[in-house]
């Protein structure tokens, strides 16, 4: 009975029944996302458009909601295996973290081991600065050395292929490189060929 309820009664505030406004059900907001590829949006073709979550929209109807949309997000992705590089947002997608999880396995301060599922994602130049979300400006970090990045002297800075450099109050410089990955696979040569075993033989009659 009381799922009926939920399911099928009508709330007693209902101020979008009028029009929509603060408060009530007024101030809830959905979220519609639409991944559409940036020639597409620009008319150049009619590639593929995903409404997440649902389904396939055409090409012009993807154009038209974003030309009505009141925000659009630029998501930069890897050209060939589809991997997230960088947002217009503070929060990093779910693709970026499984990335970034992968690459760093735990924290990224020296010596610290604290597996990367129990860190944080935290922005090497601060958000806050102009700092991108983007895989070159993001590494895990526990919360004891997020704290301590943010409220001491020490500082860091990332280059390429996720290495950090730390530089402590004293100016000493610690390198912290991405970790190897656990798995890897290494190409090995190809097995011999089998040889075909020659046909039985065969035994001649003998005459009598």
């Amino acid at each position: 009975m009381l799922s009926d309820l939920l399911l099928t009664g009508a709330p007693a505030l209902d101020p979008t029944g009028a029009g929509d406004g603060p408060g009530a059900l007024g101030g809830i907001r959905a979220q519609v996302q639409v991944v559409v590829p940036v020639l597409t949006l620009l008319g150049a073709d009619d590639g593929p458009v995903d409404l997440v979550g649902r389904t396939p929209v055409d090409a012009e109807t993807a154009r038209c909601l974003a030309a009505n949309a009141p925000t659009l997000t630029r998501v930069l992705t890897d050209p060939v295996d589809g991997t997230v590089v960088a947002v217009d947002r503070y929060r990093t997608p779910w693709p970026q973290r499984r990335f970034l999880r992968a690459r760093d396995q735990h924290c990224r301060f020296p010596g610290c081991r604290r597996a990367a599922i129990r860190c944080e994602i935290d922005h090497t130049i601060d958000h806050a600065k102009g700092g991108p979300t983007a895989l070159g400006n993001l590494a895990h970090l526990c919360q004891r050395h997020h704290s301590m990045k943010q409220f001491t002297l020490w500082t860091v800075r990332q280059h390429g292929g996720g290495v950090l450099e730390w530089t402590s109050p004293t100016g000493r410089v610690y390198r912290e490189d991405a970790p190897t990955p656990l798995v890897s696979f290494v190409a090995t040569a190809a097995p011999p060929q089998a040889t075909a075993a020659p046909p039985p033989a065969t035994a001649e009659p003998v005459p009598f």
